[in-house]
């Protein structure tokens, strides 16, 4: 494909991704600018005024929240400091509140009651939310104070001035066919120049990884970690659902590999149901979305919502090292927030404070930037400063070796070494190993070397849901006619190696059916197709695949799910 002219848009900050930690961001800094402005004006702040800032927002969903999952319990402390009158607005998108919570101990066929609540998990009193709704809720905020959001533009390169700065993005094309070439509906993608460039993309971000190796955001540090979510939201008859409740459990359907499942009740009639399993599991057939409709026969969980059928349905990838992986948060011209950079408290399962709050301490920091007209990395470190002094650091070094420990020491021991490690301080930073290189192989694991049945899960359609089910109920779509955003640059190893060594565990750990084994009659064997449309853009593939050979890239802008309630 020849040069392809495009417009070119400059802005002052642009902020990478759609999430809370973007979002409360843009909201922080226009508040920043707005107060900067009238303290100029008053004579009260010496100085210039930041005169019609633009502070510009890109997401690669169709809108803001078509890719959003999360278990949304929320921790209201950063929303607090931006919007502090959050819970008298009518339009805050409350599902419910926390009434009651419990923890369920789990065996095959029994369900124990946990005799305490870890002090992490109490949520009495917070507020239960779609992630998705709360999001686009927040985009409403932002765009009545003169953020500008574009929806639907995936951020695929970023740009850098002759100094070697970063200096903006440039977004996907779009009506590109599968050989690369334009179509009749080809749009270029657009470039925007930006002095200071915020990237808060979600796990395994595609700008991330590129900054990230450009400027060895990672060397010397342990690679993130990551657990792997299914979710699926159910509706009941009407007046089931009386109250706001949480339920978490632990052990079956998971035996030795560490994750855990949580319930929370919805506005209405729904509820939720979510599984999480670390993605360095040992066992190469490892199924979450397999695991999660096990779980929902347990007589224990078929007990609570035995009566739902499933509506909606969401996968993603947590990042779950906290602040034990946390990459180098800036370089020149951009920084790094949210999930993108290990903001999660895996202690806690919750993230969406802590990702809001980066957002928060960079935009202070880009704000900072404005004013000098300084973005180097010098400038921007002023960010890392700011997180080592807020409560994000108080809250997240205590458990800098959650996984680290769980993943060494198990679910008991691991909660040992972390007791002490609140006790008698974090210490120093346990070594961990990339999430792919804790797979074992096949005949390791499974005495007969071959992947164990998938049989026995009396499928219904409404209560317990195939992938291919659920992938529809995701709401997932793709232009089929576009390059493959699954990169999978040896599809002989798939054939071959794989096969042999792992059982092409691709087939199992993609929660969407997109890897699919098919036999080549001519050549005799079993050869990879893979069904990109039905991605729902976890990420998964690209951080559990043993060979690091598939690489997760951005489809055309606006492609993917649509969760919008989850």
């Amino acid at each position: 494909m020849s040069e392809i002219e495009r417009e070119s848009m400059p802005v002052d900050v642009l902020f990478v991704g759609g999430g809370p930690a973007c979002l409360a961001g843009a909201i922080h800094l226009m508040d920043l600018i707005a107060k900067h402005n009238e303290g100029v004006a008053s004579g009260a702040i010496q100085g210039a005024t930041i005169n019609e800032p633009t502070i510009a927002l890109i997401e690669k969903g169709s809108e803001i929240g078509s890719h959003a999952v999360s278990g949304a319990v929320l921790d209201p402390r950063a929303l607090a400091e931006i919007i502090p009158d959050w819970a008298a607005r009518e339009d805050f998108p409350l599902e419910r509140t926390v009434e009651r919570e419990s923890m369920l101990l789990l065996t095959e066929t029994k369900g124990f009651p946990a005799p305490l609540m870890p002090p992490e998990f109490k949520d009495h009193g917070k507020p239960i939310i779609s992630i998705a709704k709360f999001q686009k809720w927040m985009a409403g905020i932002a765009e009545e104070k003169g953020v500008m959001i574009f929806p639907g533009f995936a951020g695929v390169e970023l740009l850098y001035d002759a100094d070697g700065k970063v200096s903006g993005v440039r977004t996907g094309d779009k009506g590109i066919d599968a050989h690369g070439e334009p179509k009749d509906n080809f749009e270029p993608g657009m470039l925007l120049e930006s002095k200071v460039t915020i990237i808060g993309e979600g796990p395994r971000g595609h700008l991330a990884r590129q900054l990230m190796k450009k400027y060895g955001l990672q060397e010397g540090r342990n690679e993130m970690a990551y657990e792997m979510g299914c979710k699926e939201v159910l509706e009941f008859p009407p007046g089931t659902i009386k109250d706001g409740f949480v339920t978490l459990t632990a052990g079956y359907p998971l035996g030795e590999t560490f994750g855990g499942a949580f319930i929370y009740s919805m506005g209405g009639d729904r509820a939720c149901i979510g599984l999480l399993a670390v993605l360095d599991a040992k066992d190469p057939a490892q199924d979450v979305h397999y695991l999660l409709q096990k779980l929902k026969m347990h007589p224990s969980i078929r007990a609570i919502l035995g009566k739902g059928k499933v509506i909606k349905y969401g996968a993603k990838a947590v990042t779950v090292g906290g602040w034990g992986c946390m990459p180098k948060l800036y370089a020149p011209g951009a920084m790094l927030v949210g999930d993108t950079a290990s903001f999660l408290n895996a202690a806690r399962i919750k993230g969406i404070h802590l990702a809001m709050k980066s957002g928060m301490l960079a935009a202070e920091t880009a704000f900072e930037s404005l004013k000098s007209g300084d973005n180097s990395e010098q400038a921007l470190a002023l960010f890392k400063q700011k997180v080592d002094a807020s409560w994000i650091r108080e809250e997240m070094e205590t458990s800098q070796n959650f996984h680290a420990f769980m993943s060494k020491y198990g679910l008991v021991g691991g909660a040992v070494k972390y007791g002490m490690a609140k006790v008698f301080g974090p210490g120093k930073i346990e070594p961990t190993h990339p999430d792919h290189k804790g797979m074992e192989r096949l005949s390791l694991v499974h005495a007969s070397n071959e992947m164990p049945a998938r049989d026995d899960v009396p499928f219904d359609g409404s209560y317990l849901v195939d992938k291919l089910t659920d992938v529809y109920l995701s709401g997932t779509k793709h232009d089929e006619h576009q390059p493959c955003h699954l990169q999978v640059s040896d599809t002989e190893i798939c054939a071959t190696k794989c096969a042999t060594e792992y059982g092409n565990p691709c087939e199992r750990f993609c929660p969407a059916q997109v890897y699919n084994m098919v036999f080549n009659e001519e050549r005799k064997r079993k050869e990879l197709r893979v069904d990109f449309s039905n991605c729902v853009h976890c990420k998964t593939c690209d951080i559990r695949d043993p060979y690091q050979i598939i690489k997760w890239v951005p489809p055309n802008g606006g492609d993917g799910p649509e969760y919008g309630i989850l």
